[in-house]
């Protein structure tokens, strides 16, 4: 509650003090060559702020309602390089810049007029909408964590970038996230994460994603079903990778860190022509490390190339390849002991963190690869025309020891499993988007279809009793159980999903206040599922599903600074299966949400913050309904409604970098059911959730280039399982530390995380025997160097 009341006072005041810190200007310009001639489609932009244009068929542009201030310039355009002039905007005033471009001998180079790079606010997303718009008129919550956030911290999976986001959290060792109060977990339904706005994750549920090549990361906030179809109620993430650029940079980058954790990477990038209309980049990353566990191993080599061809100023094409091979001794963490008194009541601390239920003879190989090809075109100013092709394939043969019944004298059932599959996904993305005006109302209409075709080619699943261990002094002789024991369930099968989607939407601006998000997509599904053998348990499956997605978002702007909106989103996702064997078929899943939000940047612009008041409800769960006929069966319950409130802070103020934020979540069960009693908490779903990354650089001085931070995550206690709600993880607060120095090209960085050493559970594992650990005091040391 002290948490609450603190944030609430805290963007008052922010907003009573610095609502007046409005006042625009314009700027206005030609751009000509150097023979005279008007150049049209050169990108004119204000460096980090997201207001950009392009120049008309005259070399003439105009941009208005820019915040008074100092700012980067960058004037670019393929063949040409720029005059240097200083630009200041000022109140109530126009200001006039005329260019004239010279043939460039050399590569193009940003203009740097004046002004502080601010590298932790990302002002910009195109993802929710597919238009290039600022997050300041989006009727979305999003957070991005940008690049250089990701480098401070020395982030480098998913799992460990996520508590910088304000309301999100990794429940485990794997690809299990909390969003909003909803578990985000994709064994089998298509995936939650995106690259560039396309669906086809290049990992797989087991796996931590990877970010050696990812420029940020965006959180979308609540169902994303206009734009994407399915995902997590909670929420998506996508991920912008990084692409090739005009000038030459080649940058490397060790590490070393706790449990013989090692990891390099190297990133080339530049133009491979002369006339710098072919660039590639080229990531490589490999890394290996250990843990506090027994036995874990986990080894990874990660490629990246991309090329792209720039036919002209408005054409250009990209294919970028990703390939990530992972091999382990257990592929994923299984979770630690948790010790069930015989009062009924779980003691949390009684067994020691390095000990598993997982077998030194588990291991993992998966090999991921995925190739994406963006088409682009610029007709003129008011007509583009984007394609994608994305093609992913991911395989996997991993084994396996789970825990089975309860702990008993110190020792534990397992069961074993074996696992081999083959996974694809091909989506096919195409869309225009285009501006025009009825009277005094503008529209940027976008419209497009999706074609994705994704399942798996093989599933070969094999499950078996195992030994009973000693948690203590494990025996592992009898691991993996001989091939003569029989198997109790087994799948062999395969499976394709086709979707087709199309979708349309109309950004409505009304004057300079006013704007308006209109979108309405249909989706089907079609889904069958053929079984390879008569080892196959379901013998078969399928399911059709098909429906309107709308969504309507309105945004005012009371000053230019500061932005209020409402939305209502709405998404649905076939169920994963329809069995009959299982009470099938099933109605589909949905969620619907209502969001208000206010925006707002202050302190010229440098200082981002947001508040968000939401309510989900998902319907439709698949719940255990058992009788005497069917142990197997299914019913779909009401569901579950989470609402809530996030308050956040991103951006510089003077040496301070800093990303602050604090979300309430109240998730709980709808309706009395196998699944769970009406109103009884959501799993894995804590009330309150705070995050703080502070960063202090100093820029002057003997020791100019040093910089010192400080993070903190906390998380109040959460059910573990839906079915024992006396079943709570204690809540937990991990202090995290910073320091970095850099000096010309070098940058030496130490990271220490979970600093007091707590001891802390992040999430449950579907039992009460095992939970999801927080990792233990480690550190990272970290030196990059740019050759150039």
């Amino acid at each position: 509650m002290k948490i609450k009341i603190f944030s609430i006072i805290f963007f008052l005041l922010l907003s009573i003090r610095l609502f007046a810190q409005s006042g625009t200007g314009s700027l206005n310009g030609n751009i000509i060559s150097f023979q005279d001639e008007p150049i049209s489609g050169a990108s004119i932009q204000l460096q980090h702020t997201g207001i950009s244009t392009r120049t008309d068929s005259n070399g003439n542009f105009s941009l208005h309602d820019i915040p008074a201030g100092t700012y980067v310039l960058i004037v670019s355009n393929i063949g040409y390089t720029a005059n240097k002039q200083n630009l200041i905007i000022k109140p109530e005033q126009v200001s006039i810049v005329n260019l004239q471009l010279s043939k460039s001998k050399q590569q193009l180079k940003e203009v740097v007029i004046s002004g502080v790079k601010n590298t932790y606010q990302v002002k910009n997303s195109s993802t929710s909408t597919r238009l290039d718009l600022p997050l300041l008129t989006t009727p979305q919550s999003i957070q991005i964590v940008s690049s250089q956030t990701i480098k401070d911290r020395q982030s480098f999976t998913l799992n460990e970038v996520a508590g910088t986001f304000t309301g999100m959290k990794a429940n485990n060792g794997n690809g299990s996230f909390n969003m909003r109060g909803f578990t985000a977990y994709s064994p089998t339904d298509a995936s939650f994460l995106l690259y560039n706005g396309i669906r086809g994750n290049l990992f797989l549920w087991s796996q931590q994603p990877l970010l050696y090549n990812v420029e940020s990361v965006e959180l979308l906030r609540g169902p994303s079903g206009a734009m994407f179809s399915e995902g997590a109620p909670g929420g998506l993430v996508n991920f912008i990778t990084k692409k090739p650029m005009l000038q030459n940079s080649y940058n490397v980058e060790l590490s070393l860190g706790s449990w013989n954790f090692r990891r390099a990477s190297l990133d080339l990038t530049g133009p491979l022509s002369r006339n710098k209309k072919l660039l590639y980049r080229t990531i490589i990353g490999y890394d290996r490390s250990k843990s506090f566990r027994d036995d874990q191993d986990k080894e990874n080599i990660f490629l990246a190339p991309s090329l792209t061809y720039l036919f002209s100023s408005n054409t250009d094409l990209n294919l970028e390849v990703n390939y990530a091979y992972q091999k382990t001794v257990q592929q994923y963490d299984n979770g630690t002991f948790i010790r069930t008194r015989p009062d009924g009541t779980f003691d949390f601390n009684y067994y020691p963190d390095h000990l598993t239920v997982q077998s030194p003879t588990d291991y993992g190989k998966t090999y991921n690869s995925s190739a994406t090809v963006t088409f682009n075109h610029r007709f003129n100013d008011r007509l583009k025309l984007t394609a994608v092709q994305r093609v992913v394939n991911n395989v996997l043969d991993y084994t396996d020891h789970i825990p089975v019944g309860k702990i008993k004298n110190d020792s534990i059932s397992r069961g074993y499993q074996d696992w081999e599959t083959n996974r694809f996904s091909l989506q096919s993305t195409a869309y225009l988007s285009f501006e025009t005006k009825t009277g005094p109302i503008k529209h940027h209409l976008t419209g497009g279809a999706d074609y994705n075709r994704y399942g798996w080619t093989k599933n070969d699943y094999q499950y078996k009793a195992a030994s009973r261990i000693s948690i203590f002094n494990p025996d592992y002789h009898n691991d993996p159980p001989p091939s003569s024991v029989p198997a109790e369930e087994s799948d062999d099968n395969k499976r394709i999903t086709n979707l087709i989607g199309l979708y349309l939407q109309d950004q409505v601006s009304i004057g300079r206040q006013w704007k308006a998000l209109l979108s309405l997509r249909y989706d089907s599904y079609n889904a069958k599922e053929t079984p390879l053998s008569i080892r196959d348990n379901k013998q078969g499956d399928e399911l059709q599903a098909s429906g309107l997605i709308p969504r309507i978002g309105l945004v005012y702007l009371p000053a230019e600074n500061i932005s209020i909106y409402g939305t209502y989103l709405k998404s649905f996702n076939p169920q994963t299966s329809n069995n009959v064997l299982s009470g099938g078929p099933f109605p589909t899943r949905k969620a619907s949400q209502y969001e208000l939000g206010y925006k707002g940047d202050f302190f010229s612009q440098q200082l981002s913050t947001s508040v968000s008041l939401y309510q989900i409800k998902y319907a439709n769960i698949l719940a255990p309904a058992p009788t005497e006929e069917n142990s197997h069966r299914q019913a779909a319950i009401d569901g579950t409604r989470s609402r809530g409130i996030e308050f956040s802070v991103t951006g510089t103020l003077q040496n301070f970098n800093i990303i602050a934020g604090y979300a309430y979540n109240e998730h709980t069960i709808l309706s009395t059911s196998a699944f769970g009693k009406k109103g009884d908490r959501f799993n894995n779903a804590p009330k309150h959730m705070a995050n703080l990354w502070l960063k202090y650089n100093l820029r002057t001085g003997v020791i100019k280039g040093l910089g010192l931070a400080t993070g903190l995550r906390y998380v109040s206690d959460q059910v573990g399982l839906i079915s024992n709600q006396n079943f709570i993880f204690p809540e937990y607060t991990v202090l995290d530390a910073a320091v970095n120095y850099r000096r010309g090209r070098y940058n030496l960085q130490f990271n220490a995380y979970n600093l007091t050493d707590k001891h802390y559970f992040t999430g449950s594992r579907s039992g009460t025997v095992t939970g999801g650990l927080g990792d233990p005091f480690n550190y990272r040391v970290g030196l990059s160097y740019q050759i150039k």
